[in-house]
């Protein structure tokens, strides 16, 4: 299929399989048809406060369905999703709203959202907001993610290529009609990329609302899992746990763990190696400013310990 653009992708996903499970958070699940109707009644609702095309959505959302059924909402626009921490101080918040202008914020009271339009957590568009579908816009930009600030006053990340992909094919690292882990929080750029590249891919994410070792494994063992993206703190974690409870779950669904986010120690990568094996394992390091990465996978870091592998594309 053609490129198209990513509210339409998830669209085509929905009219073929509407019935098909589509994202698992907390035990709740909602379907592909699901998500597009919801999706579709919040953006006639953000339409009707004032988004339009090229707008920035600031997303001050927890992990779950709400989150993702926002960000697609944004994308039916033509608008720009730009997730931030829910939970960041409240002076902290109003300085990303301000640096960022968006038309509209969501996840928070009036009160708390710098002068700007704002819907609240659980946000409900009214029995009267038609379900039917946009017409389709293409967002001039794919998504605009805050950085942490580690290096200054935080700045915000925009991705300046259009928001375009082919639903029918890999989109990025993600295979079509993959099974994702999605454990980490959604305002990083790893866990937001993974969840929706696997979804327009027409895949199925079990999205953590927060992060639990065993959970993880009990997640993957479940939907039988084929990608996860980690940071080193969460695979100590897993390793920190009981091996009778570790060995517990049946893994042999897992195609790729790719480790990022900081360097992970040369020990805890080996025994992960060991355990799961060195097909799987995989160690990444970038920028969300997508200025370049490195990669390397399990049998190559064997024979260069500690190696964060060769310049990608």
């Amino acid at each position: 299929m053609a490129l198209t653009s990513y509210g339409r992708a998830f669209s085509v996903h929905a009219l073929r399989e509407p019935e098909r499970p589509m994202i698992e958070c907390d035990g709740r699940v909602a379907t592909r048809g699901e998500v597009e109707s919801r999706s579709n009644l919040l953006a006639r609702a953000y339409a009707s406060l004032g988004v339009g095309p090229g707008d920035f959505v600031t997303l001050a959302l927890p992990n779950g369905i709400e989150f993702v059924e926002a960000a697609v909402a944004s994308w039916k626009l033509g608008a720009v999703p730009q997730p931030i921490s829910w939970h960041l101080p409240q002076a902290e918040r109003v300085g990303l709203i301000e640096l960022a202008e968006p038309a509209l914020v969501v996840g928070v009271d009036a009160d708390a959202s710098a002068g700007r339009p704002s819907v609240p957590a659980g946000f409900d568009p009214g029995a009267d907001v038609s379900d039917a579908p946009h017409p389709e816009r293409v967002s001039p930009y794919r998504q605009a993610m805050a950085s942490g600030g580690s290096t200054g006053r935080p700045k915000l990340i925009v991705d300046k290529l259009p928001a375009q992909v082919d639903p029918d094919a890999r989109n990025q690292t993600v295979a079509p009609g993959a099974h994702t882990l999605v454990p980490g929080p959604m305002y990083h750029s790893g866990p937001f990329l993974n969840c929706h590249w696997t979804l327009m891919a027409g895949g199925f994410v079990a999205l953590m609302s927060r992060f639990d070792p065993e959970r993880m494994l009990e997640l993957i063992e479940r939907h039988r899992i084929q990608l996860v993206n980690v940071v080193p703190t969460m695979l100590h974690r897993v390793w920190r746990l009981p091996a009778e409870t570790r060995t517990r779950y049946d893994l042999k669904s897992l195609e790729k763990v790719v480790v990022g986010g900081a360097a992970c120690p040369e020990w805890l990568m080996r025994a992960f190696i060991d355990w799961l094996g060195p097909d799987v394992m995989n160690e990444f390091y970038g920028a969300s400013e997508r200025i370049g990465g490195t990669l390397i996978n399990g049998r190559e870091w064997l024979e260069h310990p500690g190696s964060v592998g060769r310049p990608t594309g």
